[in-house]
């Protein structure tokens, strides 16, 4: 199978692959706030009429998507309006947390673009003759992400815990010997003089190095999550993007958080304007480079989404978990189901709906997409882990069960263990409850504001700023920058 890259010109938004039935496939590239993206995708299935249009959706949020369409809700802001407590605590304990703060992420960084989450596969269902789903279903994503996260945590804390053990087990042996023994590699080595290798590399993590390396999701140093590193961060991405005057931006970002957060303030539309000018440049200077091959902009854009997500709802990060889960399993998933798509189609074409991240590994796997292993591995991706399986009420329901027996048993003992587990659990949950209310204010109010520039024919410019531009506040100095924190 060769891979096919035609027509990938300046401002060119997609790849052609060619399938071995004759179909060509063309796999338009997209951000998925991005209102070019919605137009590149129109275009393209007017001029080369696809026999099928292969989308990176799964059905659930195909629905979720018809059905803020059919209710005119632009920016998505319904779903995340007016979370009673009971609902709130609920998403916290189902781990639905994360997929909220998602949600969240895309309608704020819609209202900063002016543009519909999500339009560009609107555009497509719209455009096409027939429509395939072709992403995973985010419940098994969010599970396998969960799952890979806690696995690598683990072995991280096993091996650093192992490596201590055996150090100190040689040491010991070295004291009873008087400390005259030898140190050897191992029984072959030559070098007998030279300590071992775990020996000389660095000594374990100290508590806060530790702390560090759990909450740095790209594994960048201990200056990288601090304000300072962050803000050079954001900096570094304006300006790989070619965005003018990123410390602009960065200020009319801040002003926007500090106004929305703020019950008295208003967000001022020149300063959605000044995000909407960087985010136009960036996302699509971002997206033409994944297009031709080079993915890595696009993907940190991605991740870092995915990581402030999973900070504010509390969760673990692994960069590692999240690179495997998010891009690279998905990225197999939509090489086959576009395969498939041009078998079906035989000689007419095809059109594939993508995050423009994901470009660079379906054509990796294009020449073996089409082979039974790819399938069988493919198969094993769109299932969650088998412990992950079971329904987190089941869990709730068997702690319920013991307590319960406990509470029949010993009454006294059974109030201890509840007030204990309402000790560790209520933090978390009031944590969940106060930063969801402000998350949904914050957006309503944003929402507001860019429905009224809309109305007014403010839309300005147009695409995916993502995380970067909102949340650039807390990146420099500022007394409101620390309550973000």
């Amino acid at each position: 199978m060769d891979r096919n890259t035609l027509g990938n010109g300046e401002g060119q938004s997609f790849t052609v692959l060619r399938h071995p039935s004759g179909s060509l496939v063309y796999v338009v590239g997209t951000a998925h706030v991005s209102r070019k993206a919605a137009q590149d995708v129109s275009a393209l299935i007017s001029r080369v009429s696809p026999a099928v249009v292969v989308l990176e959706l799964d059905p659930e949020r195909e629905r979720k998507l018809l059905e803020q369409a059919e209710k005119g809700d632009t920016y998505g802001i319904t779903r995340l309006r007016n979370k009673s407590t009971l609902e709130i605590v609920k998403m916290s304990l189902s781990g639905e947390a994360f997929q909220f703060f998602m949600s969240s992420i895309y309608t704020i960084t819609g209202a900063l673009m002016g543009t519909t989450p999500g339009g560009e596969f609107l555009a497509a269902i719209e455009a096409a003759r027939g429509v395939v789903l072709g992403d995973r279903d985010q419940e098994a994503t969010m599970r396998r992400l969960q799952y890979y996260t806690r696995y690598l945590t683990r072995h991280d804390s096993r091996t650093q815990a192992d490596m201590r053990r055996l150090r100190n087990t040689m040491d010991s042996g070295r004291k009873e010997d008087g400390g005259s023994g030898p140190l050897i590699d191992s029984p072959t080595s030559i070098d007998v003089g030279r300590p071992p290798d775990f020996l000389r590399r660095e000594p374990p993590p100290t508590r806060k190095e530790a702390e560090v390396e759990e909450e740095d999701p790209w594994g960048l140093g201990p200056d990288e999550n601090s304000e300072a590193g962050m803000r050079r961060r954001l900096l570094e991405m304006m300006r790989e993007g070619g965005c003018p005057q990123p410390d602009v931006v960065l200020a009319a970002a801040r002003r926007i958080f500090q106004d929305g957060m703020d019950t008295a303030g208003s967000i001022k539309p020149a300063d959605v304007l000044t995000v909407r000018e960087c985010g136009n440049s960036l996302v699509e200077t971002f997206r033409q480079r994944a297009v031709k091959g080079d993915s890595t902009w696009m993907q940190r854009l991605e991740e870092e989404q995915v990581a402030g997500a999973k900070g504010v709802a509390g969760m673990e990060r692994s960069n590692t978990a999240m690179r495997k889960v998010i891009v690279d399993e998905r990225d197999l998933i939509l090489a086959r189901r576009l395969w498939e798509a041009g078998l079906e189609a035989g000689s007419q074409p095809v059109v594939g709906v993508v995050g423009a991240g994901h470009i660079k590994g379906i054509t990796r796997h294009w020449a073996e997409a089409g082979e039974p292993a790819t399938e069988e591995r493919v198969q094993r991706y769109l299932q969650a882990p088998q412990d992950e399986a079971g329904s987190p009420w089941l869990t709730a329901a068997a702690g319920a069960a013991v307590l319960g027996t406990i509470a029949y048993r010993r009454p006294r003992a059974a109030a201890m263990f509840a007030g204990g587990v309402a000790l560790v659990t209520a933090p978390y949950l009031g944590f969940m409850v106060v930063t969801v209310n402000r998350f949904g204010k914050f957006a309503a109010k944003l929402v507001n504001t860019a429905e009224m520039m809309d109305a007014g024919g403010g839309d300005g410019f147009g695409d995916d700023l993502s995380m970067a531009g909102w949340s650039a506040e807390e990146s420099g100095a500022g007394g409101a920058d620390s309550e973000w924190k």
